[in-house]
């Protein structure tokens, strides 16, 4: 275990919480997955004060920014493990420990970012945090702001045919954008000798895009396409409660008990009018989740501690689709359709710290489940999932760390899979399936760390996974009709992942360069499936070959001031999937897509204690966002090529100035 104390920031001049943990040396923040069923997926790396957040609407990133830096009083990397601390499930953890009966604050935040395309994206956020003498919290905040979509941009799109011919050339212009606002309290207060806190928050996104493309060729001609997603009324709007209960019942048992209840709904409508013609897809949606988790930790001697577990969910959702062409309705499979799961997990752990430089955590978790479903034809599944871990820690030395994990896991349910899409844009309607189980793997990882001079540390890890149920793409044939009109997702079998992941923080000191540092990581990965349309291998849809980021900062303590450069692609970034570089592979179509990583650069200034400005240069290169959509005449192991659009967008460059200040 590292015990981070704020003089350790000092140089850096952190504002929230979440500064911290992005500058902790060697450790690659992971927010969570909040689409993730139950809690255990959803967590995260980071606890703060040693417990979980109950909490999956707003992820990690968003919770540490609501929390002060003058709210903290340490920071600590956990390693391998710790007794009385559950590590959710990762092998290092960081964990934000705040101060007792720390002063009260309010914060005001305020940015304006400026495209070059002509766009702006205002922010505002209000949050506060109060004490009282009795050990009660209430913190809270408000927040609304405009974003842009990083991926829109001006380009060109040509179509050529499976010979080379020109077929058709066009001017892009795309434009996304939209609002988003939420507002959230927490309550902290001693209960039944024991932390309770309570917290609630509720949150709406808007979201609007607009493509209009000139056609030069073979015609002179324009389509206009049009995507809503949100609204005022019945459209993404989102609310939740969460409690959080944790005890010490006397000096060797601790209790840890998390609700939570979820609820939301969204519309979303796309709209292609065109010379031949006009298309609409449309869908309403609501969902919610009810879910608990109670655990129970035995620490028997301070090497050996046990946890027994059980955790229970429902989720459920409600959608229906439509889709029409000149004013003609068209069927779609599974159009209307409601689908809920009642799952139920128990689970038991150990922790033994067998030397002072061999640390091991074994466990298992068994999982039952029931998925209904009503939409074209009722269908009930039922699932049995054990999920084995074994986890090794080996420090040979202080600067020296070896991990080994060998875990069953199961994927998220993505109750989106059951239901009809759109993609429009590449004249796309996506059918539901009503028969799709989680994904299963077996995942052997080994990572070894190196801590160097004073602050730097490198780490390697690589990761192999047996998959089985590998969720993808599964065409819907019709015997009469070769040209098979739908897909939908399903499970297509076996197949492999391997994946690598190295980090690295170094210290530039020894370099000359005073109170500078370079954080790098990146995720490279490699898969095989068999292609359930060919029979051939391919990659797995979706999935990212290549993420990183590298970022360099220098603080200057006498002025009071920083600045610093990124190198970040889209995905790391958490850009919205639009940007992301992936392939995906349909019946009768494969897109290729592919983007540039984007150069960022930053200088802060703080004029007084409580008085912050951030300026922001963002994608000065502008970043070039490609696709490629190949279609075919019907089946790929049927049909030829029948054409291929090749797309290229110039993203905007922007500006960005942020001010905070404590009031």
């Amino acid at each position: 275990m590292l015990r981070y104390d704020m003089d350790y920031f000092a140089s850096q001049r952190p504002k929230t919480a979440l500064d911290l943990v992005s500058w902790l040396p060697g450790f690659t923040f992971s927010t969570g997955d909040a689409s993730v069923r139950g809690l255990s997926g959803a967590a995260g790396n980071v606890l703060i004060d040693g417990e979980r957040p109950a909490d999956k609407n707003f992820t990690l990133n968003q919770i540490l920014q609501r929390i002060p830096v003058n709210q903290v009083d340490y920071v600590e990397v956990i390693r391998g493990g710790a007794s009385n601390v559950d590590m959710l499930g990762q092998s290092v953890v960081a964990n934000v420990v705040r101060k007792k009966g720390a002063a009260d604050s309010v914060a005001i935040s305020g940015s304006q970012a400026y495209f070059t395309s002509g766009r702006h994206a205002p922010s505002l956020t209000l949050d506060g945090t109060h004490h009282d003498a009795q050990g009660r919290t209430l913190s809270g905040a408000v927040s609304v702001s405009k974003y842009v979509e990083a991926s829109s941009g001006n380009g060109t799109q040509v179509r050529q045919g499976a010979a080379g011919a020109l077929l058709d050339e066009r001017s892009v212009n795309l434009a996304a954008r939209g609002w988003t606002a939420f507002g959230f309290g927490v309550f902290e207060t001693p209960a039944w000798q024991g932390l309770l806190r309570v917290n609630g928050n509720i949150s709406w996104t808007d979201y609007n895009s607009r493509e209009i493309d000139q056609i030069s060729l073979p015609a002179r001609g324009v389509t206009a396409l049009k995507e809503h997603l949100g609204g005022p009324l019945g459209g993404q709007l989102g609310g939740q409660m969460g409690v959080n209960f944790k005890r010490n019942i006397g000096n060797d048992l601790t209790s840890e008990s998390v609700a939570l209840l979820r609820l939301g709904g969204q519309s979303f409508s796309s709209q292609l009018a065109t010379s031949g013609g006009n298309q609409l897809f449309g869908e309403h949606d609501h969902t919610g989740e009810l879910t608990g988790r109670s655990a129970l930790r035995y620490q028997q001697a301070p090497d050996l501690t046990f946890e027994l577990g059980l955790e229970g969910a429902y989720n459920w959702l409600g959608t229906s689709s439509s889709f029409m062409v000149n004013s003609v309705p068209i069927p779609l499979p599974n159009a209307r359709a409601t689908v809920s799961e009642g799952r139920g997990e128990a689970s038991l752990k150990l922790s033994w710290k067998a030397s002072p430089v061999l640390e091991l955590e074994g466990g298992i978790r068994l999982e039952a489940s029931a998925i209904t479903s009503h939409a074209d034809v009722r269908q009930q599944t039922s699932l049995f999932y054990p999920k084995p871990r074994l986890a090794l820690i080996y420090s040979p030395s202080n600067v020296d760390q070896v991990r080994v994990r060998i875990e069953r896991e199961v994927g998220q349910l993505d109750f989106t899979n059951y239901v009809a899409s759109s993609a429009l844009d590449t004249g796309s309607i996506r059918a539901g399936s009503v028969s799709t189980v989680p994904q299963q793997e077996w995942t052997a990882e080994i990572a070894y760390e190196r801590r160097f001079w004073s602050d730097g540390v490198a780490s390697l890890t690589y990761r192999h996974s047996l998959i089985s149920d590998a969720v993808d793409r599964v065409p819907i044939r019709d015997p009469a009709n070769a040209a098979a009109a739908f897909d939908a997702p399903g499970n297509i079998g076996g197949g492999l992942r391997d994946t690598l992941v190295a980090a690295l923080t170094m210290p530039l000191d020894r370099l000359g360069l005073d109170h500078a540092r370079i954080k790098a990581s990146g995720t490279f990965q490699w898969s095989a499936v068999t292609d359930p349309t060919t029979g051939f291998k391919r990659g797995i849809t979706n999935l990212n070959p290549q993420e990183y980021s590298i970022d360099f900062r220098q603080d200057f303590p006498a002025w009071r001031a920083s600045w610093g450069a990124s190198l970040v692609t889209p995905c790391f970034a958490s850009i919205t999937a639009k940007g992301c570089a992936r392939s995906q592979f349909r019946f009768n179509e494969v897109d290729v897509l592919n983007a540039a990583p984007a150069l960022g650069l930053f200088a802060e200034y703080q004029p007084r204690p409580d008085l912050f400005l951030k300026v922001e240069a963002s994608n000065i290169l502008g970043a070039v966002y490609e696709r490629a959509v190949n279609i075919y005449g019907g089946p790929r192991d049927l049909f030829a090529l029948s054409y291929a659009d090749n797309r290229r967008l110039d993203s905007s460059p922007s500006i960005k100035i942020s001010l905070r200040e404590t009031l």
